[in-house]
C-alpha cells in the first residue's frame, strides 16, 4: 500500500521506451486504485501522442484515477522565478551589457530544471496524489535535474549571506556600489525556493519513497548510458529500483533477416545482467507495432508487471556504508563502473568533494562525513569493485 507520496522517475536514452513505460506503469497504478498523476518535461509532447489525449500544462483526467500533464520548465520558471531573474539581468545590465543579453544570461543554467522538480514538490504538498510517475527526458538532461537541488542549493546559500546584508542598505549601497542592490522581498522569495529544494532532496533521497527506473534497449549505447546512469544516480544518493530491457526480438528462425540482431541483443542483455546486479531486470518484447493507445499500453502493462504492483520499491541499494575499526573508520561509497583515472577527491572540513570525469562533463559531489570523522584524517583512499573506501584515522 502506498502511504505517502510515492515518486517514480523513469530515464535512459533518447527513443529507448522511456514514455510507453511511463505511462504502462501510470495506467497500472490507476488501476489498481492508486490515484496517479503522469508528468513530462519533455519538449516533444509525447505523452500526448502516447495516451492519444490532449496532456497540456494542466492537470487532463485521462481515465480513472489517472491524470497526466505537461510541465513547460520554461513557464514555470517564468511564473515562479522572474523577480530573481530580472534582478539579475539589471545587475549585468549595469554593467554595460547589452539589456536583450543581459536577460538571456540571467536566465540561469538549472533554473528551468529546478522549476519543473519545484512543480513535483508543490504536487506533494497538495496530498491529492498517492503516486507520481515522471516521464523524463533522456538520461544526461534528467540527471541534471535531479542533481539541481544539491548544487543549486549550495551556491544560492552563499547568494543569500552575500547579498542579505545589503538588503537593508538599499539606498545608499546602490549610488556607492554602482548597481542594483536586491530587495528584501527578493531575498525573502530565494530562501523559500531554497527551503523547497531542500525538501525537493529529502524527497529524493528517501528510498522508501523515490525510485529512478533505467529504461534501456539491448545495444551497445543503451549499455553504456545505463551503466553511467546507474553509477551517477548512486553517487547522490538516489534510489534505482529497477532497469527494464525494451524491444527484445522474440525468438526467430535460424535464417531470418534478423537473426545477426537477435544473438547481438542475446549477448547485450546478458552484458546488463552482469553489470548492473543485484538491481532486478525486467525484458518487455518488441511489439508488432506501436503502443499508442491505452488498450495496447495496458496489455503491454500487464505483460510487463503480472500481477505485481508496479509501485512497489523492488530494490533498496545502501549508497554508503560507516565501518568502525579500532583506530579509524572506514566510510564506503557505492560508485560503479568508475576508473581510478577518473575520479578526484578532497577534504574540505567536515565534507568530503569527491568528482568524477563523465562524458556528461565533470560532475562534483560534496558529502557530509558522519561526525566521528571530525578529529580524524583521511589516510587514503581505494577504488574496490564500484565501491569508493575512505579510511580515516586518529590524529595523534
Amino acid at each position: 500500500m502506498v502511504k505517502c507520496l510515492r515518486t517514480i522517475f523513469y530515464t535512459g536514452k533518447g527513443g529507448t521506451g522511456k514514455t510507453v513505460i511511463s505511462c504502462m506503469t501510470a495506467l497500472k497504478s490507476a488501476e489498481l486504485g492508486y490515484e496517479t498523476l503522469l508528468m513530462s518535461s519533455d519538449p516533444a509532447h509525447t505523452l500526448r501522442d502516447a495516451l492519444n489525449t490532449h496532456i497540456g500544462s494542466e492537470e487532463t483526467k485521462v481515465t480513472k484515477n489517472l491524470w497526466a500533464v505537461h510541465v513547460n520548465p520554461m513557464e514555470e520558471a517564468a511564473k515562479h522565478h522572474s523577480e530573481l531573474m530580472e534582478y539579475f539581468a539589471s545587475v549585468l545590465s549595469s554593467r554595460g551589457l547589452d539589456e536583450t543579453l543581459a536577460y538571456e544570461i540571467a536566465n540561469l543554467p538549472g533554473i528551468t530544471g529546478i522549476a519543473a522538480l519545484l512543480k513535483l514538490e508543490g504536487y506533494k504538498e497538495n496530498e491529492k496524489y498517492d503516486v507520481i510517475v515522471m516521464d523524463s527526458v533522456p538520461s544526461g538532461e534528467a540527471l541534471k535535474l535531479l542533481f539541481v537541488p544539491d548544487i543549486l542549493g549550495r551556491i544560492s546559500k552563499k547568494l543569500i549571506n552575500a547579498l542579505a546584508p545589503l538588503t537593508s542598505l538599499t539606498a545608499v549601497a546602490k549610488p556607492v556600489i554602482g548597481m542594483p542592490t536586491p530587495t528584501g522581498k527578493l531575498v525573502k522569495k530565494e530562501i523559500k525556493v531554497l527551503e523547497q529544494m531542500e525538501n525537493l532532496k529529502q524527497m529524493l533521497t528517501n528510498f522508501d519513497l523515490t525510485s529512478v527506473r533505467l529504461i534501456a534497449n539491448p545495444d551497445f549505447f543503451s549499455l553504456s548510458n545505463a551503466k553511467r546512469t546507474y553509477m551517477l544516480v548512486s553517487l547522490y544518493g538516489i534510489n534505482v529500483d529497477l532497469a527494464v530491457i525494451n524491444k527484445v526480438f522474440p525468438k526467430l528462425e535460424k535464417d531470418s533477416y534478423f537473426h545477426g540482431w537477435v544473438n547481438s541483443q542475446k549477448k547485450y542483455i546478458e552484458e546488463l545482467y552482469l553489470n548492473l546486479s543485484p538491481l532486478p531486470i525486467k525484458i518487455l518484447k518488441l511489439y508488432e507495432s506501436e503502443l499508442m493507445d491505452i488498450p495496447k499500453l495496458r496489455k503491454a502493462a500487464d505483460e510487463l508487471f503480472n500481477d505485481e504492483d508496479p509501485t512497489q520499491v523492488y530494490h533498496k541499494g545502501k549508497p554508503m556504508t560507516i565501518n568502525r575499526h579500532n583506530d579509524g573508520v572506514e566510510v564506503v561509497l557505492s560508485i560503479p563502473y568508475v576508473s581510478r583515472e577518473d575520479i578526484e577527491i578532497e577534504r574540505t572540513g567536515d565534507e568530503m568533494l569527491v568528482y568524477l570525469k563523465t562524458d556528461i562533463g565533470r560532475v562534483g559531489l560534496i558529502i557530509p562525513l558522519p561526525t566521528i570523522t571530525y578529529l580524524m584524517s583521511l589516510k587514503k583512499a581505494k577504488l574496490i569493485n564500484g565501491k569508493l573506501h575512505l579510511y580515516f584515522v586518529k590524529e595523534k
